[in-house]
This record gives structure tokens, C-alpha cells and sequence, in this order.
């Protein structure tokens, strides 16, 4: 197991940490310590063999150092101000406009140079400040480079010589020259970079972060395993005046610009958590992809579902024990929604517990406590609280030979057939805990068995009446006429504010000007590319009418067509809502699945996948969507039957370390085994997803 740990600036999330040093009296007091004091400069220009420039004298002031803040070390730099103004005026403003924070290292060469300056990390991008000026104002008359200062007494003699990177010339500009990217010398003697680019800095501190830097692990292109970034740059003085427009930001960024996938530059990938949080976390997966099996064959209606809170589990009883022998003892605790003991398939001999529903949540806990390992029919029970969140069983037990109770929670009270109430067929009880109208007395209720056409699902779509389309074609306040492509043309009049509100195609359309008509009684007409048996739907889609109901894919895809050629967002987002329908789901979820890759429905494609887990996709029969999808969309959808499938025979292993002491026993002598019911469901879920895995 592995985790981060932050100790950056700037937290994993983004968000600057409060415990950060932001004391700049501190900072400068430090940078105290290590900046030279210069009276006129010249002493530094007669140690380099540069002539002494003539201006006025001034005041002693601190060298014109500044600090760079990295993930693994601060680095102090003295600037060359009075040999480099430009150079080092562009370098202090973009560190003001905070232009270099959270900016990675994207170029490390061992015993060479390392590289930053670019927000992109690409070594492509970046640009002066003037420029940068120019682009926020959105002016384009500025270039992007401005010509280096290569001073000839100034070389890469030294280690941790910062040096200006002049890019070359390039499409678009006149001449090449320095930006904002910028190296540090990560070694001594490198001449071969004299005269090709503008050292304007000297490392006075840090050498020790260059030593890091140089040790670091880099891909083929340089580009360190790990990110490097500068935290945060920290101006000691700052001798220029501002350029026109500069504008300062409120506050630094919180998130680098580049949107590196690599190892962040806070997290310890070699740290390992404690053993008990690794074990705690190792459960929580486990348990995370247990649900998610469950939800891929069925018996969860989502992974992330929660049990009732009204339903008991009762264990360990006597065969003997029946249903109304527990709803008896149990009902002194409060009104009892259903109690069913649970038996075998085919015998209909009891399997020793039963659940038990309460009418509250706070009947169900008494009863918890207070029938704790009590004694029934000979039998000292174990009662806890439903873990179960199947609903997809009328009832709980599934006895063929006993057939569906009735009796309470509107579960045939009075009498009366299917969806029948009080003697009535026109009403239906209240449905709760695994209730319904359904009596499958045919079924075991096991995952693998689909339910037939006759079930009742209360996530069908309502049917609506067919209402007629009440748009006024012969209305006196149309203005314009919309004629179809078809062999007899029919011309559908409409309104131009309707038609521009529902599609930028049309506003745009109607916002040109037009020639002047020689009739002005006659409307304009626009010739369409659609005939009107698709014309007539799409607008009743735009209309304030009740929308068309669409019964088949082939009505359905032509209209997703027509409005994404038209650009009407809100009709395709109706139209996607009734593509993902539960009777095109559950009839043809291939299909569905196609069409949303095609037209790009990531969110549809997505809900459509895990309805196609049901079936094997290579027998499923072939549609003309699929020619328009793609390689990789049929692809992931494959893959995605395969690791399901995977998933889920890893989940039905259980070692022999796991044994269920309530339904075995727990005495001295007692022989622990799995129950007979999970060795029957392991092997017929394990063969049903080995076929499965096979076909895919």
C-alpha cells in the first residue's frame, strides 16, 4: 500500500497549506545573510573583465537576488542587472506576475543543465513579459521573444550559471530570442553553451538542491520521473519600474499549469502505511469490489446501496420453528411488516433463519436487543440487523410448495387477484420491503434467472395517449415556411422566434440579410433536407406541445440526427433521455450502446454497458449502429465483459479461513463448513460466468 504525504506549499487538492512560511521579513532576512553588498557594482565588473559602465553614483542597496522555492531545496540567485537590464527586468516581472510558480523542471540533462520556465513543460511554449502584457490586453503587435544579451564576459564557467534559453527562429516570427524559459548549469566547464545563450544569474545558495536535481530519475526525453517544480519565486528588490498593463494577480496558482500525470511532486511513492490501516484499506477494496460483482450479476440494484433498517436476520433455528411461531414471539416489539422463514428450493425444508420486517426502524432495534441469543424451540437464536438488498423475490422464501403469502402490507389482504387491494382491482397496497404483485412460484429466485415478459416493473415509462400535433400551420402570425424534400412537397409553416430559440442554426440563418421579395404577402420559404414525416416530430419537439412518444430505435435515430445537424441542445437532450429508455435497454442495450458511441453520449454509453452484461455481446444480432462506432468503443465494451467476469469469480472464492460460526455452531466438537446454499450458488455462478468469459 502506498501514500502521499504533503509537505509542499500547495496540497494535493490544490489548496495552499495554512502552515506555510509567508513572512517576507523573515525571507528577506535570510536572503541577508548570503546577498553581497555593492557600492557602484564595479568590483564584480573588474573580477569579470567587464568595463565599468558610467552612471550615477547610488546608494549601497543588496544585489539584486531573488529565491527560488523547489520541491527539493530554496536556490538563491544573483542577477546581473547592470550587465543584463533587459533580461533581468523580464526575468523579476514574470516572477511577480507569479508566471513561474508551480512550473516543473521538464528538462534535466545529469551533469549538464535543468530546465524550467515553460507552463506547458513541453519546451515549446512560454514568452516575454511584454508579450504576455500584450496578450492580456489582446493586442497582437508585440513579438513573443525579445534579442538576447550575450555578454562575452559572462560564460558557463561555473556550476549553477542561470542562463536566459534563446529559441530560435521560428514560423510566424521574424527572428528567434529569449522568452521566459530559462536553465540552471548543473556542472563546471560547459563552454559549449558560451555565445548561444544569455547568462543574466549566478547560484550564490543552493548548490546542494542543484546536487539533487542532478541525481533525479528521467524518461528518454529528460523529463524527470518524478515532478520537480518551483513552489514559489521571492523577490528581494526589484530596481525596475513596472511596464505599462502589468497587472498582478490576487493571489499565486494553486494548480500547475501543465497537468502533469506523473508522480506529484508531495507524494512518497516507497512510503507504506501502517499495517493495520493497509489491512483496513485492503478490506475496504475488497468490500468495494464484492458489492460491485453483486451489482454486475444482479442481486444489487447499485454497489453503493444501504440495507433497510427495519429488517432483522434470525439464525440459527430449529427446523420446527415456522413463520407464525416468529411472528408471534416477535410481534410484542411492534407491528410486523412480514416474517418468512427461509427454505430450501426444491424440499421446502426450512434452511434455519428468517427475516423478520418491522414496521419502524426503532421496533426493529428493541428487538434486537432484547432477542439476543434467546431460546425458541429448543434453539438459542442469533438475531442481527439484514445485511440483504435484493429486491427482485415477492417474498422471502422461495418454497414452490407453499406458494406467496399474503396477509399484511397490502399483500393480498381481502382477497383479489394480481395488483388487487381490498377486494378491489383497481387498487393496489402499499409495497415495501421486497414486496410486490408478483408471484413467481416458478422461479427459484436465483441472480442468473430472468423474470418473464409478464412481470410488472415499476421503472417502465408511462404510456401517454397520442396527442395531436396542435402546432397552427395555417396561423396568421407565422412567418416562415419550412418545405420538406419529399417527392410531393409539403410546406409546415413555423415561427422564427421559435425556431432561432430551439437552434443557433436557424438564428443564425434568420440573422442574415435577406434579398428583398418581389411579393411581400408571400412568407419565405427554406427548402430542407428532411421530409416531413421527420420535420412534423422535431417540431413538436420544439413546440410547447406534449412531445411525440417514440416506440422504436428507427424513429429514434433519424430525430438524434436531425437535431444534432441543426444544433437544437434541447431537444438532443430529450432525446438522449428516451434512448436510454428500460424497454430499449432491456430489449436491444447493444444497439443503444452503439448509438451513443456514435453520436458521442459518454454518459449513456456508459449506463447502456452494464444492461449488456446480461447477454453475450459476439451472439447478440447485427445493426447497421455499429458500422458508425468505432474499434475502441466496441473494444472497451468487450474488455469491460471481461474484467466483470473476472471480477467476479475472484469474489466467489472464500479460503478456508472463513467460516460461519452462527450457521455451524461454535461448540468444541462442531466441524465448520460453508453452508450448502453458498456451495450451490458458487458453482452455478461460477459456471455461468465461465460460458460467459469464454463467448467474450
Amino acid at each position: 500500500m502506498r501514500r502521499t504525504k504533503g509537505r509542499s506549499r500547495w496540497s494535493k487538492a490544490g489548496k495552499p497549506r495554512k502552515d506555510h512560511v509567508t513572512d517576507h521579513q523573515r525571507l528577506r532576512a535570510a536572503l541577508l545573510q548570503h546577498a553581497h553588498v555593492l557600492i557602484l557594482g564595479e568590483t564584480q565588473h573588474f573580477e569579470r573583465g567587464l568595463p565599468t559602465p558610467e552612471r550615477q553614483p547610488r546608494s549601497p542597496v543588496i544585489a539584486m537576488a531573488l529565491l527560488l522555492e523547489t520541491s527539493l531545496g530554496d536556490i538563491v540567485i544573483d542577477l546581473e542587472v547592470d550587465a543584463c537590464p533587459k533580461t533581468c527586468e523580464n526575468f523579476l516581472k514574470l516572477s511577480k506576475m507569479y508566471y513561474y510558480n508551480l512550473n516543473a523542471f521538464f528538462n534535466v540533462s545529469k551533469d549538464f543543465l535543468a530546465q524550467a520556465g515553460d507552463p506547458s513543460a513541453s519546451g515549446t511554449g512560454g514568452e516575454s513579459v511584454w508579450s504576455l502584457i500584450a496578450s492580456q490586453r489582446g493586442a497582437s503587435d508585440v513579438p513573443r521573444y525579445f534579442k538576447p544579451e550575450i555578454i562575452p564576459g559572462l560564460k558557463h564557467t561555473h556550476k549553477g550559471t542561470v542562463s536566459m534559453a534563446v529559441a530560435p527562429t521560428i514560423e510566424g516570427q521574424p527572428v528567434g530570442g529569449c522568452g521566459s524559459q530559462f536553465f540552471v548549469t548543473l556542472a563546471d566547464g560547459i563552454e559549449y553553451l558560451d555565445g548561444k545563450h544569455a547568462v543574466f544569474g549566478h547560484v550564490v545558495e543552493g548548490l546542494d538542491t542543484l546536487d539533487k536535481i542532478n541525481e533525479v530519475f528521467v524518461d528518454q526525453e529528460g523529463r524527470p520521473l518524478k515532478d520537480i517544480r518551483i513552489r514559489h519565486v521571492i523577490i528581494l528588490d526589484d530596481p525596475f519600474p513596472d511596464p505599462p498593463g502589468l497587472v498582478i494577480p490576487d493571489s499565486p496558482p494553486t494548480k500547475p499549469p501543465d497537468n502533469s500525470t506523473r508522480i506529484a511532486e508531495d507524494e512518497d511513492p516507497l512510503e507504506e502505511l501502517p499495517e493495520d490501516e493497509a489491512e483496513k484499506e485492503r478490506r475496504k477494496k475488497a468490500a468495494a469490489a464484492s458489492a460491485l460483482t453483486l451489482e454486475m450479476v444482479g442481486d444489487l440494484p447499485f454497489a453503493n446501496v444501504r440495507p433497510p433498517e427495519n429488517v432483522l436476520f434470525v439464525c440459527k433455528l430449529n427446523p420446527v420453528t415456522r413463520d407464525e411461531d416468529l411472528e408471534l414471539i416477535f410481534s410484542r416489539f411492534g407491528t410486523i411488516m412480514s416474517c418468512q422463514v427461509i427454505r430450501d428450493k426444491k424440499t421446502g425444508d426450512s434452511l434455519q433463519y428468517a427475516f423478520i420486517e418491522f414496521d419502524k426502524r426503532e421496533e426493529a432495534e428493541q428487538a434486537y436487543f432484547k432477542m439476543q441469543n434467546v431460546l425458541v424451540d429448543d434453539r438459542r437464536i442469533w438475531v442481527d440487523f439484514s445485511q440483504s438488498v435484493a429486491r427482485t423475490n415477492t417474498t422471502w422464501s422461495n418454497n414452490p410448495t407453499l406458494g406467496s403469502r399474503g396477509g399484511r402490507g397490502g399483500r393480498g389482504r381481502g382477497g383479489g387477484g394480481r395488483g388487487a387491494f381490498g377486494g378491489r382491482e383497481d387498487l393496489e397496497g402499499t409495497r415495501r420491503y421486497r414486496a410486490g404483485g408478483h408471484d413467481d412460484s416458478d422461479s427459484y429466485g436465483m441472480v442468473f434467472d430472468v423474470p418473464g415478459d409478464d412481470v410488472p416493473s415499476c421503472s417502465q415509462p408511462i404510456i401517454r395517449p397520442m396527442v395531436p400535433f396542435d402546432i397552427p400551420y395555417e396561423a396568421s402570425n407565422t412567418d416562415v415556411v419550412l418545405r420538406s424534400n419529399d417527392t410531393k412537397p409539403i410546406d409546415l409553416r413555423a415561427h422564427r422566434c421559435v425556431l432561432s430559440s430551439a437552434s443557433s442554426f436557424f438564428s443564425t440563418m434568420f440573422s442574415l440579410p435577406q434579398p428583398p421579395s418581389s411579393d411581400p404577402s408571400l412568407l419565405p420559404v427554406v427548402e430542407m433536407s428532411e421530409g416531413a414525416a421527420l420535420l412534423r416530430p422535431m417540431l413538436q419537439f420544439i413546440y410547447p406541445v406534449p412531445d411525440p412518444i417514440i416506440t422504436t430505435l428507427d424513429e429514434l435515430v433519424p430525430l438524434m440526427g436531425t437535431a444534432a445537424k441543426y444544433d437544437m441542445t434541447g431537444v438532443l437532450s430529450r432525446l438522449r433521455a428516451c434512448l436510454v429508455a428500460p424497454t430499449f435497454l432491456k430489449e436491444e442495450p447493444v444497439r443503444v450502446f452503439a448509438i451513443a458511441s456514435r453520436f458521442d453520449f459518454e454518459e449513456e454509453a456508459k449506463i447502456t454497458s452494464g444492461h449488456t452484461l446480461r447477454i453475450n455481446v459476439l451472439e447478440s444480432p447485427l445493426c447497421d449502429d455499429l458500422k458508425y462506432i468505432t474499434a475502441h468503443s466496441f473494444l472497451r465494451l468487450l474488455n469491460l465483459h471481461r474484467h466483470r467476469a473476472d471480477a467476479a469469480q475472484e469474489a466467489l472464492i472464500i479460503t478456508d479461513e472463513v467460516k460461519c460460526m452462527h450457521c455451524n455452531g461454535r461448540g468444541a466438537y462442531t466441524s465448520f463448513a460453508l453452508p450448502r446454499w453458498w456451495l450451490e450458488f458458487r458453482d452455478r455462478a461460477k459456471e455461468e460466468l465461465r460460458v460467459r468469459r469464454r463467448r467474450t
